[in-house]
């Protein structure tokens, strides 16, 4: 099942790259590479599925660095041996983020209600809709550069039609008017994930996010597909296990970020 939940991801990731002009992919057998075309590490994306093809794999980090363009590194663990993930990153790559890949069988739980008086959540299917998402997930970065280039991205994709990407779902949750939650469905070719779960920092431990899970969870039910997925960090563990989803893996997150990456 970690397959699966690497496999949703490359897709989410590549999924409107693919279809809007001015950002690229890179679909090698061993790795997959997403140039946004913006300086953001969000959406630069690098998935290394093996390290069989390590000279095309560098000479695509090689890009990424002469532009001058942050990028995020995934590695799932099990798909790159130890010793080749040591080598890597003595070679500039610094340790971000892990995270836990997860999975649960929709056949087998029951999405909860958890209602929250004047939570309002709703799927953002204008153009409007999707720029406040972005200012709320790029709210998330504070007065930082990353944040205003996650702006910039969502600036320029509300500028097609929100029917372009039918497979990618956002949603806000509102309270009193102020956006406090967000929350992704992507519908991949076998299984169904979620992403993107944030909640405001004022309104944090308010039970928000947890909402936010529960309604994308009872959404995703209603798709043809059996398996749902996601990646949870330690803090958001528990609540996904008692949701019925299990760990099937680790994914560990690398960062160029003011980082050369010179060649093995």
């Amino acid at each position: 099942m970690q397959k699966d939940v690497r496999t949703n991801f490359e897709e989410k990731v590549s999924y409107i790259a693919r279809a809007v002009t001015g950002m690229t992919i890179t679909d090698h057998s061993s790795f997959l590479a997403v140039d946004c075309g913006l300086p953001s590490d969000t959406f630069n994306v690098l998935v290394i599925r093996d390290m069989s093809a390590r000279a095309e794999l560098l000479a695509t980090v090689d890009r990424f660095n002469a532009k001058g363009f942050p990028l995020a590194v995934w590695f799932w663990k099990n798909d790159v041996e130890d010793a080749d993930l040591a080598e890597f990153t003595r070679h500039g790559p610094w340790h971000a983020e892990t995270h836990v890949a997860m999975c649960a069988d929709l056949s087998e739980i029951q999405a909860l209600s958890l209602p929250i008086t004047e939570l309002e959540i709703k799927q953002a299917i204008t153009a409007s809709g999707l720029l406040q998402f972005g200012e709320a997930i790029a709210a998330l970065f504070g007065d930082s550069d990353e944040g205003r280039q996650v702006l910039t991205y969502f600036q320029r994709l509300s500028e097609h039609s929100p029917g372009m990407f039918p497979a990618m779902l956002h949603y806000l949750g509102t309270f009193h008017g102020t956006v406090v939650a967000t929350g992704t469905l992507f519908v991949g070719s076998e299984t169904i994930g979620i992403y993107d779960i944030a909640t405001h920092a004022d309104y944090r431990r308010r039970g928000f996010g947890s909402a936010m899970f529960q309604y994308l969870l009872k959404e995703a039910c209603t798709w043809n597909r059996r398996f749902c997925v996601l990646q949870a960090s330690q803090e958001g563990l528990g609540i996904y296990e008692k949701a019925g989803f299990r760990a099937v893996g680790t994914v560990q997150t690398f960062e160029n970020r003011g980082h050369g990456l010179a060649a093995l």
